[in-house]
């Protein structure tokens, strides 16, 4: 690696003495590729990126004349000359993963080729659940879960159960199908996972034993054109006649708008029984505006149950989040920064930046239509966290500072200059404060004894917003009796209390005896003179 790269400085290919601003930063809409950090690779570079994302080929570290091919197969995809700082690709999709050649050249010298494999990654599409065997007789439904993404998704049901999976038309797209006599009582979810994510539909299940909504039962659906709709309602009874779907007042008869292979675009309804439960299904495989409307059901003994469909385009996301979040250093490593989001159609983008600039990916609900919260769950330090999320043809950025904060340490002093107790400690605020004193003899003052009293005036309140401020506090030993004193501190994570023995020296008193001969003293002084310089000898 070294002697390649005083190689490349002879020649004037590499190394410059010019500091410049980095061309590229690492950010979710750009990922770096910087051909001088891989002089002597070992084997391909490997970059994963998100659909979306560009790829900036960072040329810093070049210098002289050269030429630079981005390469895929027999296709120079991009070409740049010296002069230029980096070549930019357009916004990727998961068609533009696989292998690349990065080659540069000097005066028709190649200076280093290199193979660069690319992975673009996304996440699974929201699953088009539906119908299907619909038209073979004497049979009972299946439901069909179908979903895109790269690598291509996993799809499960409820229950976790895997369902019947098959390639459908490439290596993305992935088609589960399970019987119906699997959930004939119960609500069903399909979900395809990834390494970008989760997404799921369900089928929205209404229990017409009572005309009351239970608590899984959806009373809005909110639908993006083109995704699909399945609905079911129920009822127990072996003598009973199926339920009957409606919508604005006109009877959606199964005859009418029977489930065929050749009305896969359209309406349908779905008669079914099974062990005495009598089922209507509606579907809608590809939804569109004229499907906005509020839906109702009515069994043979009038109850009924309703839900509205709004097929919409318009997309929405808002996000909530505390603005500040204190913890104890002993729960940092197990506290998770949590926010409620709402959107539609899908929640795109959503990663949390640290306070020292790095992203992680948020930690999302799996099992749900909808994600409501996102959190991360890392150890937390003190700064600020911001939230990043895209949805709907909109970004937002929401910012929460955390504070991690140690037990505080009260650092006692006493001033013996102008006779005052002193207190040091860090605390987060708002925080108040006070002094104690024991009143009684040593035997008697305990941690929580009640013989300890507030010495008067002493109570402060600090109204600051800060994470960790320095706190100082003093009292006089004029108001102090005996010799044990106490501090107590409360602030947003709880009450702390330090006691403090204090031993004061006594005020020197004056002698009483007689005070000694001054000749006396002299005469120390001069005894201790000769002792130190000797006369010397004489001969």
């Amino acid at each position: 690696m070294i002697a390649a790269v005083l190689l490349l400085c002879a020649v004037g290919v590499l190394c410059s003495d010019d500091v410049k601003t980095p061309v590229c930063v690492p950010s979710h809409e750009a990922a770096c590729l910087t051909p001088a950090d891989y002089l002597n690779p070992s084997g391909p570079i490997t970059k994963v990126l998100a659909v979306g994302m560009k790829l900036i080929i960072s040329l810093e570290g070049l210098s002289g004349s050269f030429v630079c091919h981005w390469i895929r197969g027999e296709d120079r995809v991009m070409t740049v000359r010296n002069g230029s700082q980096s070549m930019v690709t357009s916004q990727l999709s998961e068609t533009d993963s696989g292998e690349y050649t990065l080659t540069c050249k000097s005066n028709n010298v190649t200076m280093f080729s290199t193979t660069v494999i690319l992975h673009v990654m996304k996440r699974p599409t929201k699953p088009q659940l539906m119908l299907d065997g619909v038209d073979v007789s004497d049979t009972f439904p299946l439901f069909k879960c179908i979903s895109e993404g790269f690598p291509k998704p996993t799809i499960k049901w409820s229950g976790n159960k895997d369902g019947q999976q098959s390639l459908k038309g490439s290596d993305r797209k992935t088609e589960s199908k399970v019987s119906s006599t699997e959930y004939y009582n119960r609500a069903m979810m399909c979900c395809a996972t990834n390494a970008e994510g989760q997404e799921c539909s369900q089928l929205y299940d209404y229990d017409l034993q009572s005309s009351v909504m239970n608590k899984d039962e959806v009373s809005t659906v909110t639908l993006s054109k083109g995704q699909s709709l399945l609905l079911r309602c129920r009822v127990k009874g072996y003598s009973l006649r199926s339920p009957v779907w409606e919508k604005g007042g006109k009877q959606l008869n199964a005859r009418t708008f029977s489930c065929t292979p050749e009305k896969e675009e359209e309406m349908c309804i779905k008669n079914d029984s099974y062990f005495g439960v009598q089922m209507a299904y509606l579907s809608i495989r590809s939804v569109r505006e004229e499907h906005s409307g509020t839906y109702t059901c009515t069994s043979a003994n009038k109850n009924s149950k309703s839900v509205h469909v709004n097929v919409s385009d318009e997309g929405f996301l808002s996000a909530q989040l505390d603005e500040t979040k204190i913890i104890s250093a002993q729960e940092a490593s197990s506290t998770c920064l949590q926010a409620t989001v709402s959107y539609h159609p899908v929640l795109q983008y959503c990663s949390w930046e640290t306070p020292d600039k790095n992203r992680t990916k948020c930690v999302r609900e799996t099992w749900v239509t909808q994600h409501r919260t996102v959190k991360l769950c890392d150890p937390l330090i003190s700064g600020d966290y911001k939230l990043h999320l895209e949805a709907g043809g909109q970004k937002e950025t929401k910012i929460i500072s955390v504070c991690v904060v140690d037990e505080p340490k009260f650092n006692f002093l006493f001033n013996k200059d102008d006779g005052t107790l002193n207190l040091e400690t860090v605390s987060p605020v708002p925080a108040n404060y006070t002094w104690m004193f024991c009143s009684e003899s040593n035997d008697s003052c305990s941690e929580i004894d009640s013989s300890w009293d507030e010495v008067p005036n002493a109570f402060q309140i600090d109204s600051d917003v800060s994470c960790n401020k320095t706190i100082k506090s003093l009292v006089s030993k004029d108001v102090l009796k005996g010799d044990q004193f106490r501090f107590c501190l409360t602030n947003s994570l709880g009450s702390w209390c330090k006691t403090h023995y204090m031993i004061i020296p006594p005020t020197p008193q004056p002698s009483i005896g007689n005070p000694p001969e001054e000749n006396s003293f002299l005469l120390t002084v001069c005894l201790v003179l000769v002792l130190q310089n000797p006369l010397p000898s004489i001969l």
